[in-house]
């Protein structure tokens, strides 16, 4: 029988680095506006997400942006953004981002190959964004499951970019962990989120293991998937105290520039 056991350690703050906001396509996704989003936060305990729109990587990046915006004015204390591209225009990516990045609430850049015409991350289509995030510093926060690009791909853009912030989403759960370990361990310049991942018991007890706590996220995946199911992972794991807050915060108030308040 599982050793079942209370959370262990409740940490202090909680960021998640992987929201999303608004309604998607063929998906029944009710109360998923600033209001909706704040109030399932506080039902986990979250202080800030990292938001970024349905709309934005369905159909029309400035309006999802532009809902992001929004959802940053209202809620400054809660919400930080993503700024999504989309490299089937890649003539306006560089301006989508300066646009965006006019705001001091934005912190990232959120892209999906999978849903943005299969592009791979190191074609052309991207090079804008990433030599934008290179420049600035910036996080990038890449969908990594269900198809789309090798970690091979990733470790090649890490290089060639190394002072972009290149975020495995769903900790690319695709992929052998040993060899996403080996990525993480091997460029100063990956991180992984949890979110959508490694829900089973102990996996991410495994991973931090084998990798350290130092350059995992904790996300959650808002609205896909149960976040207290993802949140539970880590505070019922058997992490230390440390372990838990790097993971829970730490990591994502250095990553995102994430200030208290």
């Amino acid at each position: 029988m599982h050793d079942a056991h209370p959370a262990r350690h409740r940490p202090a703050r909680i960021v998640d680095a992987h929201v999303h906001l608004g309604h998607f396509r063929n998906f029944h996704i009710p109360q998923n506006d600033v209001d909706g989003v704040v109030a399932a936060m506080d039902a986990m305990g979250i202080d800030v997400a990292v938001v970024s729109a349905h709309a934005a990587i369905s159909s029309d990046v400035v309006y999802g942006n532009d809902l992001v915006l929004e959802a940053m004015a209202r809620r400054p204390d809660r919400i930080v953004g993503y700024c999504v591209v989309n490299p089937n225009y890649p003539d306006s990516v560089t301006g989508e981002l300066e646009r965006c990045f006019e705001h001091p609430g934005f912190r990232g850049v959120k892209v999906h190959p999978e849903l943005h015409g299969d592009h791979p991350l190191d074609s052309r289509a991207y090079r804008p964004m990433w030599e934008f995030a290179a420049e600035r510093g910036l996080p990038v926060l890449s969908h990594s499951y269900f198809g789309g690009d090798s970690l091979d791909v990733f470790g090649q853009l890490a290089e060639r970019y190394p002072t972009a912030q290149v975020i495995l989403g769903h900790a690319g759960q695709d992929f052998p962990m040993d060899d996403v370990v080996a990525l993480v361990e091997n460029h100063d310049n990956v991180w992984l989120d949890l979110c959508g991942a490694l829900s089973n018991d102990g996996a991410v007890d495994a991973l931090t293991g084998a990798l350290g706590s130092t350059r995992i996220l904790f996300g959650s995946d808002l609205p896909f998937v149960n976040g207290a199911l993802q949140l539970g992972t880590l505070l019922y794991s058997r992490l230390t105290a440390e372990q838990v807050a790097d993971i829970a915060y730490r990591n994502a108030e250095r990553l995102f520039r994430v200030a208290r308040r």
